[in-house]
């Protein structure tokens, strides 16, 4: 019967992608401190991969039968989770480690790292550990407007410039316990946490006007290194150095930007919905600092001239050349893919609003799992040959068509497909359906 059963399960590569995840997570299992937890590990990954969703049950439901029932492997995965001889700490430790191993691999000339805040919703949690008031713009409420609900705040930094992205920092905490400070400090141990990590590599850290502040312009600066945030605040005074008379000027910083000199004009394509434009963008730049400071700083100004609006981004990377005003913008651009990795853990990908175990600590190692587990989708799509990739597409339900787009759902999918039907086949040649039931006599 197991020679039969590994023939069939042998034309699935269901064998090739346990060696993708065991390959890829082994930094992540060496910080465990007892070997009998890997096994348990993987199986979390292919069970969140096989039923898109961090709920326990659901990941053992979705899982290898071969060895015992759902209950018995729940129970394992349970145990892990609440073992009390390991910290939240120690998953995100592994999870850190597993990305430095792709850095190496990839190594980038330097890092980009989009940090981001996000809020998960919790409906209806209003006894479980630590939850809070979180404001939510998507979904938005009946009349189109943000909204308050239960939940999360979490923060994450992931390098956006290599193929598979990498999360540098990750944290799910709450405004109810007692380590909470504040969300800016929160986002100071980000990047004091990549730094740490990466001491000998230059990082440009990028991110949305959420930091936009003038902390968080001294603490990357403090860490000597570089950051390009989107400006929130175009009402603020501001100080610009005038060239010819050679000194400091107080200005407001809305009145510059609506009259900057453009200096260069670029075409720049952009992907939205799946469809490609190519926009004219027009750049100019200036030098400032905040009032009361002595650090510098650069106001870059881009114009849409297709599309009518501006964008406005600080930086401290000096922009001395018309190569370095299009490289710093560039790499804000690449701030979007933590905006896709954010969807595809949130929304119809692995639905990390959905975990359901009930203290903070357990939903910290759930995290840390999952994004684990949405990297090897991306580990897959850049590591296995094209047509292996696009054979587990097909098999999740692409339609082969020149709209289609080849990114990580329907992979997602097609994994999903290779690990249930892994499952069905292993179930049902230890327990055939019992046809002879429905005879009579």
């Amino acid at each position: 019967m197991n020679i039969t059963l590994e023939a069939i399960l042998g034309k699935l590569p269901i064998a090739k992608l346990k060696e993708t995840i065991g390959v890829h997570i082994l930094p992540f299992l060496q910080t465990l401190p007892d070997k009998r937890l890997w096994a348990v590990v993987v199986e979390m990954i292919l069970g969140i991969l096989g039923s898109q969703t961090p709920v326990i049950t659901e990941m053992a439901g979705s899982n290898s039968k071969r060895e015992g029932s759902t209950w018995a492997l729940a129970k394992r995965i349970y145990r892990l989770i609440h073992n009390q001889r390991i910290s939240s700490a120690v998953f995100y430790q592994g999870l850190y480690a597993s990305g430095q191993r792709v850095v190496e691999g990839e190594n980038p000339d330097y890092l980009v790292v989009a940090v981001d805040p996000v809020n998960f919703e919790k409906p209806y949690a209003e006894a479980v550990e630590g939850v809070s008031i979180v404001y939510k713009a998507t979904p938005p409420d009946l009349a189109g407007q943000p909204r308050l609900a239960h939940g999360y705040p979490s923060i994450t930094a992931t390098v956006v410039n290599t193929k598979v992205p990498v999360t540098r920092y990750a944290n799910w905490f709450s405004y109810q316990t007692a380590d909470f400070v504040s969300q800016n400090r929160e986002i100071e141990h980000c990047f004091e946490n990549t730094c740490r990590l990466y001491p000998q590599r230059r990082i440009h850290f990028v991110g949305d006007s959420g930091l936009d502040d003038q902390k968080m312009f001294a603490k990357v600066g403090q860490l000597d290194q570089e950051f390009t945030f989107r400006v929130c605040h175009l009402n603020r005074t501001i100080e610009v150095y005038n060239e010819r008379l050679l000194r400091w000027e107080t200005e407001c910083l809305q009145d510059l930007t609506a009259t900057v000199p453009y200096q260069a004009t670029f075409r720049v394509t952009f992907t939205h919905a799946g469809q490609s434009h190519e926009n004219i963008i027009q750049l100019g730049w200036f030098k400032i600092r905040i009032p009361g400071t002595f650090q510098e700083l650069w106001i870059l100004v881009a114009d849409d001239q297709t599309m009518p609006r501006q964008l406005v981004l600080i930086t401290n990377v000096p922009l001395l050349s018309v190569a370095i005003v299009q490289q710093v913008y560039e790499d804000w651009r690449l701030r979007s893919r933590i905006e896709h990795g954010y969807r595809f853990d949130q929304e119809q990908g692995l639905d990390v609003e959905d975990v359901r175990v009930h203290t903070l600590d357990r939903m910290r190692r759930v995290f840390a799992i999952v994004l684990l587990a949405a990297q090897i989708v991306f580990v897959v799509n850049h590591q296995w040959p094209e047509k292996a990739v696009q054979w587990l597409r097909v098999l999740g339900g692409k339609l082969e068509l020149p709209s289609d787009r080849d990114g990580p759902y329907w992979l997602l999918q097609g994994i999903a497909a290779v690990i249930v039907t892994a499952m069905t086949i292993s179930f049902v040649a230890l327990h055939p359906f019992p046809f002879q039931e429905f005879s009579c006599g």
